[in-house]
């Protein structure tokens, strides 16, 4: 299942009232998320919320921000829901094949703390000697 059915499916399992709640969060934003503009949001039906959130925050934070929110909601079992299975889509069946030598790794997105999302390089080749990382906020 992809991300944005995942996160439509999740909020088509809350009542009316709740979803209010949800996007009312989302528009207060907190430490963890900006807060996206009540003008985006309020007429916007579940399925512009999942495009908004994943525009706004990308796919894995969409993730993360809905379960935060519904775990301040008391949602616990649907947030948990939600992590699992986000978390089993994510899983590879199998053993991924290695990519061929020419082939340009893409960076990674490593998960960081408070919700914030790092793109960190794929490493090829010799992963010895001195590495210098530059983090840019």
């Amino acid at each position: 299942m992809q991300v944005k059915e995942l996160l439509l499916q999740t909020l088509l399992h809350i009542g009316d009232g709740d979803f209010e709640t949800f996007k009312w969060y989302l528009t207060e934003g907190s430490d963890s998320w900006e807060a996206i503009p009540v003008s985006s949001l309020e007429k916007a039906p579940r399925t512009g919320t999942v495009s908004h959130m994943t525009q706004a925050y990308g796919e894995e934070s969409a993730v993360n921000i809905t379960a935060k929110i519904l775990e301040k909601m008391k949602k616990k079992d649907a947030a948990d829901k939600l992590k699992k299975t986000y978390a089993e889509g994510r899983a590879p069946a199998t053993a991924p094949a290695a990519p061929p030598a020419a082939a340009a790794a893409a960076p990674a997105a490593v998960s960081a703390q408070g919700g914030s999302v790092v793109f960190a390089p794929t490493v090829s080749g010799s992963s010895t000697g001195t590495w210098n990382v530059t983090i840019n906020k």
